[in-house]
């Protein structure tokens, strides 16, 4: 959310597992991944707290999603929060964020592993059917 009223603390890296509590103590989370700069530890000015999780299939996903953005701005001082729901992200975006993750929160290890493993294969599949669309298109002009 980027509103700018609560800029991103200094010591963002140290609220860290404050957010790792609150996904936790979460009923609807299976498991969270940070990532993005901060999960590389790379901390700007135009930084923000990226943060993904799966839910418990649920048909108040927005509901949680605002639930969860308003328990990890207050945990983390800071409302500079992108929150993706993986249960229903796009598959380019999933495959970028297990590819640079760092794991906040497993409560299901097998189910990670699974949605990990099943996703990069998917995205691998796609991103080679993906290149040659685009090799062709390019190519007839």
């Amino acid at each position: 959310m980027r509103y700018g009223r609560f800029p991103i603390p200094n010591n963002i890296l140290e609220l860290i597992p404050e957010a790792q509590k609150v996904l936790n103590n979460h009923p609807q989370v299976i498991f969270a991944y940070l990532f993005g700069g901060l999960a590389k530890r790379h901390l700007s000015s135009l930084s923000d707290v990226d943060v993904a999780v799966y839910l418990v299939v649920n048909k108040n996903e927005l509901e949680i999603k605002m639930d969860l953005l308003n328990q990890l701005s207050n945990g983390l001082k800071t409302d500079e929060i992108d929150l993706v729901i993986l249960n229903t992200a796009s598959l380019p975006l999933i495959a970028r964020i297990i590819q640079n993750k760092k794991v906040l929160v497993d409560k299901d290890p097998n189910l990670r592993y699974s949605f990990e493993s099943l996703n990069l294969r998917k995205y691998f599949d796609f991103s080679i059917k993906e290149k040659d669309i685009l090799y062709r298109r390019y190519k007839i002009g």
